[in-house]
Order: C-alpha cells, then structure tokens, then sequence
C-alpha cells in the first residue's frame, strides 16, 4: 500500500512564483509556531519549514490515532492550538517506537524552523531511506 498526503488544511492558491504567502486558510492545528507568532521565531515566515512542522504532526498523529499537542478527544479553540503549538513542548512519541522514527519526527518538529530539516534532508533519513519491511514500532 502507498500513502500519499497531498493537503495539510492550510492551503492557498499561489501564482507562479517564489514569493511568500502572507495569509492563511483552513485548519490552524497544523501552523508551525513561527507561523502563528513570526516576532518571537524570527519574523521569516518559510512556508516549506513550515510545511515540514505540518508533515511532523501529521505523521505522530497518524500514527498516535489523536492530534499529538493535546489530550486525546479535547476540541481546543484558536488560542488553545496556538498556546499548544508555540509555548507548549514538541510531541512526544510513546515507547516503543522505533529510533528511526522517533529521529525523523524530531528533525520535523523543531520550534526553530531553521532548526528543522528540509525535504531534502529528511529523503536521506534512514527512516525515509532503510528497507521499507521494517516497521516503525
């Protein structure tokens, strides 16, 4: 089975070019901090930094079956997400997780965004990169 995740919530119709996006639609749960607070992560706004931190949660929250900043079942409003997501720590996997895993979603939920791996970087994880029979838990 292959698995394609195509859309985090927070997607905008760009024009052809590399400019930034300055505003936002749909879901907030996945926002990067530097997204919700620019001033105290540096006022540089990267929307691919960013989209790796959205990559991260969704993957623990694939894989915890709950969004990973909250307790399970908790509906939280705008500023709960962003307490959650810029003041509260980077979700944390459960034992038993395989390194790999718990290293690659590590490099994704950095709060500094120049901290966080790119695309790039994260093709050669071995998490990404090792025999794919292996499983993550």
């Amino acid at each position: 089975m292959e698995v394609k995740i195509a859309d985090f919530g927070v997607s905008k119709i760009l024009c052809p070019t590399s400019d930034a996006c300055n505003s936002y639609v749909g879901t907030c749960a996945y926002m990067s901090p530097e997204r919700f607070d620019p001033d105290t992560y540096g006022g540089n706004y990267n929307g691919y930094a960013g989209d790796i931190w959205s990559l991260g949660l969704t993957l623990t929250e694939l894989y915890m079956g709950h969004f990973p900043l909250l307790p399970p079942g908790q509906k939280p409003d705008w500023a709960q997400l962003m307490c959650a997501i810029c003041f509260g720590e980077p979700p944390s996997l459960p034992e038993g997780v395989s390194e790999e895993f718990r290293s690659f979603m590590e490099c994704c939920v950095q709060k500094e965004s120049e901290k966080r791996w790119t695309a790039a970087q994260l093709l050669t994880h071995p998490f990404v990169s090792t025999d794919p029979s292996q499983s993550v838990s």
